[in-house]
C-alpha cells in the first residue's frame, strides 16, 4: 500500500513540476483561498503569533499580513514542487544575491562558514542558489522527516546541484569535526523552536522571550568557523533578493552568546521590514522561559 502511495505521489509531483510557474501560481491562489477561508489552516496560531509580535498594529493590518502570508505559504509549496525540474538559469534569475563575494572571500581566507537564515521567503531556493556558485564544499543541517518518501524527496532537492552533505541536527559537531581541515559552507535554518528538553537559550525576539537553539554558535566557536546571516527578501512574486551579512569572521574569539544574539536581531529586522515573508504558522512561542525562584 505504501509503495502504491509513493508511486502515486511521485507521478503527481512530476506532472506538477513540469508545469510553468505561472500555472502553478494559479494553483497556489486556489490553495491559499481554501487554506484561509475554508479549512482555516492554523488560523488561530497565525493570528496569535502576529498579534503578539505586532501589538501596535491595527486588526485590519494584521489581517492583511495574514492574507499575504497564506499566499506566500502556498507559493512556497508550488515553488518547492517546481524545484525538482528547475533549470539552473531559471533559479539564477529568480534568486539574486546582492553580495555573494562575501562568501567567496571566506573561501579565499581559508574559512569555513555557517550560513544562517530564517524561514523567510523561499529558503529552499536560496540553498540551491548558493550551491550554484559555492567554492566551499556544501553542507546543510536538517531534521529528518518522519515520512520516508518526503524525507527522500527533500534530500533530493537539497542535493540537486552540488551533492550537498546532509547533516542530522543531532550530529553536527561529530560530523564536522573530522572535516575541520576542509573548507565547508554549512547552511542552517536557525529559527526553529527547540524541544522542551533541548532548551538552553532565550532571546528577546519580536517583543517576546523566545527559546532558540544555540548549537550553531557552540559548533562555530568550537571549530573556529565564520558565521554569516542571509537576509532574504521577496521582491515580487516568485523573485527573491539575498544579502549576506557577516556576524563574525571567527566564532572562536567571540564572547558566549554574541553570535546567537546578533543572528536573532538580524532575523527580527528582516521580519519587521517584510512581515508576511516569515513562517507564521509554526508554534514558535510554545516554550516559555521558566521563572527564577
Amino acid at each position: 500500500m505504501m509503495k502504491f502511495r509513493d508511486q502515486f505521489l511521485k507521478i503527481i509531483i512530476s506532472v506538477l513540476a513540469s508545469l510553468p510557474l505561472g500555472v502553478l501560481y494559479i494553483l497556489s491562489d486556489a490553495l491559499a483561498f481554501l487554506g484561509r477561508n475554508i479549512f482555516h489552516y492554523r488560523k488561530e496560531v497565525i493570528m496569535r503569533n502576529l498579534e503578539s509580535s505586532f501589538p501596535e498594529k491595527e486588526p485590519a493590518e494584521i489581517k492583511k499580513i495574514a492574507r499575504r502570508f497564506y499566499r506566500n505559504l502556498t507559493d512556497f509549496a508550488v515553488e518547492l514542487i517546481k524545484s525538482s525540474r528547475m533549470p539552473p538559469e531559471l533559479l539564477e534569475s529568480r534568486v539574486v544575491f546582492k553580495n555573494k563575494e562575501v562568501i567567496d572571500r571566506f573561501y579565499e581566507d581559508g574559512k569555513s562558514v555557517f550560513l544562517s537564515l530564517g524561514h523567510c521567503g523561499n529558503w529552499e531556493w536560496v540553498g540551491n542558489r548558493v550551491a550554484l556558485f559555492l567554492k566551499h564544499h556544501g553542507a546543510a543541517i536538517y531534521k529528518p522527516i518522519h515520512d520516508p518518501f518526503f524525507d527522500r524527496y527533500m534530500i533530493g532537492i537539497r542535493q540537486k546541484y552540488k551533492g550537498t552533505l546532509m547533516i542530522d541536527y543531532k550530529k553536527v559537531y561529530r560530523t564536522l569535526l573530522p572535516l575541520k581541515n576542509q573548507l565547508y559552507t554549512v547552511f542552517v535554518l536557525a529559527d526553529q523552536s527547540p524541544a522542551r528538553t533541548e532548551i538552553d537559550h532565550f532571546e528577546e525576539f519580536l517583543g517576546q522571550k523566545t527559546a532558540f537553539y544555540n548549537g550553531m554558535e557552540k559548533v562555530a566557536r568550537g571549530l573556529g568557523y565564520a558565521v554569516a546571516y542571509l537576509d532574504v527578501q521577496r521582491t515580487k512574486r516568485g523573485f527573491y533578493q539575498v544579502e549576506v551579512k557577516t556576524i563574525t569572521k571567527d566564532a572562536g574569539i567571540e564572547p558566549v552568546g554574541m553570535i546567537t544574539t546578533r543572528y536573532v536581531k538580524m532575523l527580527e529586522a528582516s521580519i519587521i521590514r517584510q512581515p508576511d515573508n516569515w513562517l507564521w504558522s509554526h508554534r514558535r512561542w510554545k516554550q516559555k522561559e521558566k521563572k527564577k525562584s
